[in-house]
């Protein structure tokens, strides 16, 4: 049974559910999110309106479904002024270009930048990416005490590979990073994504001007010939646009990857018992990874573009309203990936697809990338390396409606011998 339409924004405050943006325990906070429907509506910080849902079949269908878009001239509250300007994420929320665009436009652009990674263009990185994790590998061999593995490893390996792929100085990687997170991270002030946004805006734009005048085998370069043609695809803001946005697909989601595997692994000593000697192999342990803690926390928004009665949930979300995918939340839906879907299992028989990386025509087209880079990363450490968390210092939640990870990774490392880690 469907329940009657109300917009959000008719909804009681009390039958809101708050999607914390500093929730320290997301898969928690997404557990209570499915016990309550398919399909709820919440509240975010600033006040903002949304529905969401943490059930793995709804998210698809939502994904999926042509009757939501991307796009965030879809979102009514916005378009009429309900929306704080000073909402710390809105910047990202509402960034042009790929990330946001729909319809043949989203296929023109995604067209462009896919040819920087086709499968063929993807495992022609891997001699790089097999070098400079050797590399980060050798380093924390002369780590004394503790090492930080996000920072010392999953950090600087996905930052190398992205910087190779713009033909950027990895020195900048840091720093950019660092700008760039304030961009989306929902605790940022407006001061602080106004700096972010500038930071990142005035090393792109550097890096733009250095590639118009010397020219490379990189995306940057491949871009900007979409720009500077006389039927040119992009504007030099949607070109700066379109490399911010690749800076976190590329780079953040693969980090927070690499840490969770890893933390996962060394939480559950009997996995990577089963990973050494070969029962799973190590693309097993990431694709579980992404199941059941993946890098991301939630998708926002897809805005239905005419009242859309929900298959499965009793809900009809009015036009202009806007969902929040949980994705976290749904590789937990035991609806979808059965009783154990609480338990970290390589190599489990699927039940059904995770979510880690969307669905629909806004997959994420790096998801080949970021599968072989945390594979090659798992592989050399695992290989090297016995990882020990028993002394471990703590490491806080991130806490962002973007990103699901921790802070840092701290362990103590020992040389390992022994028989390689199955790929």
């Amino acid at each position: 049974m469907t329940r009657p339409l109300m917009p959000l924004s008719a909804l009681p405050s009390e039958e809101l559910f708050r999607l914390d943006p500093h929730a320290i325990d997301v898969l928690e906070e997404g557990r209570r999110l499915r016990e309550r429907g398919p399909l709820v509506p919440v509240v975010l910080d600033g006040g903002v309106r949304a529905w969401a849902t943490g059930h793995r079949d709804v998210a698809e269908a939502v994904l999926g479904g042509r009757e939501f878009r991307k796009n965030p001239v879809h979102w009514g509250a916005l378009a009429a002024g309900a929306v704080p300007q000073d909402w710390g994420i809105l910047e990202f929320i509402t960034l042009p270009g790929l990330l946001n665009e729909d319809g043949d436009r989203h296929r023109e652009l995604r067209s462009l930048v896919g040819k920087a990674f086709t499968p063929r263009r993807v495992e022609d990185l891997r001699p790089r990416v097999n070098a400079i994790a050797e590399q980060l590998v050798s380093e924390l061999g002369t780590a004394q005490g503790q090492v930080d593995l996000r920072h010392a490893f999953a950090f600087e390996l996905p930052m190398q590979i992205i910087s190779a792929l713009f033909g950027l100085d990895p020195g900048a990687g840091e720093s950019l990073a660092r700008d760039y997170t304030a961009i989306h991270d929902s605790r940022s002030t407006p001061a602080d994504v106004a700096a972010g946004k500038q930071g990142v805006a005035t090393v792109i734009s550097m890096l733009i001007a250095e590639k118009r005048v010397h020219p490379g085998d990189d995306l940057t370069t491949a871009l900007i010939s979409a720009t500077d043609s006389e039927n040119a695809v992009l504007d030099d803001a949607l070109l700066i646009a379109t490399l911010m946005l690749f800076l976190f697909a590329g780079h953040e989601t693969t980090m927070n990857l690499i840490t969770n595997t890893l933390k996962a692994l060394s939480e559950h000593p009997e996995r990577l018992e089963a990973l050494r000697s070969g029962a799973v192999s190590v693309g097993d342990a990431v694709e579980e990874t992404l199941r059941w803690n993946g890098p991301i926390n939630t998708i926002m928004f897809r805005y239905a573009v005419e009242d859309t009665a929900v298959d499965g949930t009793g809900v009809t979300v009015a036009s202009g309203d806007p969902v929040v995918i949980c994705v976290a939340a749904t590789g937990r839906d035991d609806a979808a990936f059965g009783p154990t879907a609480d338990v970290f299992v390589p190599g489990r028989d699927i039940l059904a697809q995770h979510l880690a990386f969307g669905h629909g025509a806004h997959y994420c087209i790096g998801a080949p990338l970021a599968r072989m880079t945390a594979q090659v990363a798992l592989t050399r450490l695992l290989d090297t390396y016995e990882i020990d968390r028993s002394r471990a210092d703590a490491a806080r939640p991130i806490g962002s409606y973007s990103s699901n990870s921790d802070t840092a990774l701290w362990v103590e490392l020992s040389p390992r011998v022994g028989a390689s880690v199955a790929a």
